[in-house]
C-alpha cells in the first residue's frame, strides 16, 4: 500500500504564512501600545465614580453617561489656572524650537565646514558636556540663574544648550564641498553660503530636531519643579501633579488634562512626520 506524502510548501505559500504571521505580531503590538490610550480616554470621559472600576469586560470600558465635565471644569476653575499653565507650555516650547534650530544650525554648519584652531577639540568638548548627566549640573545651574535673577522665570527653561548641533553637523558632512567651493568661488560669503545653500538643504533634520526640541521641552517635569516657584508661571506638567495629592487623586480630571496635553504634539508631529524618517537617517551617513 502506497504511503501518502505531504508536498512541500511553495515558495508563495511560505511567503503568504510568514506574512500573515508578522501582520498578526504587528496587531497584537500596536494593541498592547494602544490599550492605555484608550483607556486614558474613556476614563476621561467618566463620572468620578466609575474611573476606578476594574476594566473586566468591554462594557466597563465604556462611560455610562459620557460626559465632557472634566474637559470644561479644567477652563473654568479658579483655583487651576489650566489655561495658565497650557500658555506658558506653549510659549516655553515655541522659543526652544525657534532658538535650537537657529543655533544648532550655525554651530553644525560651523563644525562641518569651517576650518579654525581648535574646532575639534571644541566639538568634543560640546560632546562631552551632553554626556553628564542632568542630576549632576542642575546645582551649579540653580546658583548661577540665582545670581542672575532668573528663578521663578521662564529663562532658564528657555536658554538654548548644545543639543542638536551633532544632529546638524552629520547632515552638512553629508553634503558635498563642491556646493560652497563654487559659492566661495562667485564672491559668496560663508552666511550666505549657510542660509541660501545649506540651510534649505536641511529641511529633514530641521524637522527632526524640531521635534525632538518641542517633545522634551513640553514633556519637561523635573527643570519645571527645580526653578519654577509661582503657581501663575507653572507649565502643563506642573499643573496636572496638582490633581494628585496626599487627599486622592482626581483620575478623570487627570486622563482629561493629560489628552489636552498630547493635542500639540500629535499636531506638531503630523506635519514634520513625513520629513522626519529621511531626517534620521540623513543624519546618520557620515561620521
Amino acid at each position: 500500500m502506497a504511503v501518502a506524502t505531504r508536498a512541500p510548501l511553495t515558495m508563495s505559500a511560505a511567503w503568504r504564512i510568514r506574512a500573515s504571521l508578522l501582520w498578526i505580531a504587528i496587531l497584537i503590538i500596536g494593541a498592547i501600545t494602544i490599550l492605555p490610550f484608550v483607556w486614558m480616554i474613556c476614563t476621561s470621559l467618566k463620572l468620578p465614580s466609575e474611573a476606578l472600576v476594574p476594566p473586566t469586560s468591554l462594557d466597563r470600558w465604556i462611560p455610562r453617561p459620557f460626559t465632557a465635565q472634566n474637559y470644561t471644569s479644567l477652563f473654568t476653575d479658579s483655583l487651576l489656572p489650566f489655561p495658565a499653565f497650557f500658555l506658558n507650555s506653549l510659549k516655553i516650547a515655541f522659543f526652544v524650537v525657534i532658538g535650537r534650530l537657529f543655533f544648532a544650525s550655525l554651530a553644525g554648519y560651523a563644525f562641518a565646514t569651517m576650518e579654525f584652531p581648535g574646532r575639534d577639540a571644541a566639538f568634543a568638548l560640546i560632546m562631552a558636556s551632553m554626556m553628564v548627566p542632568g542630576m549632576v549640573t542642575i546645582f551649579p545651574l540653580y546658583v548661577m540663574y540665582a545670581q542672575i535673577g532668573w528663578i521663578d522665570t521662564h529663562w532658564p527653561l528657555i536658554v538654548p544648550n548644545a543639543f542638536g548641533a551633532f544632529l546638524m553637523r552629520q547632515f552638512f558632512m553629508t553634503l558635498p564641498k563642491e556646493l560652497s567651493e563654487a559659492a566661495i568661488v562667485d564672491g559668496a560669503g560663508q552666511f550666505t553660503i549657510f542660509s541660501r545653500i545649506y540651510l534649505p538643504l536641511s529641511g529633514p533634520v530641521l524637522a527632526t530636531l524640531a521635534i525632538f526640541s518641542f517633545q522634551g521641552t513640553w514633556n519637561d517635569f523635573f527643570d519645571a519643579l527645580i526653578f519654577l516657584n509661582k503657581t501663575a508661571n507653572f507649565t502643563l506638567p506642573l499643573g496636572l501633579a496638582f490633581f494628585n495629592s496626599s487627599y486622592g487623586t482626581q483620575y478623570t480630571r487627570l486622563m482629561a488634562g493629560s489628552m489636552i496635553s498630547l493635542v500639540p504634539i500629535l499636531i506638531v508631529y503630523a506635519f514634520a512626520q513625513q520629513y522626519f524618517t529621511r531626517g534620521i537617517s540623513l543624519s546618520g551617513i557620515k561620521g
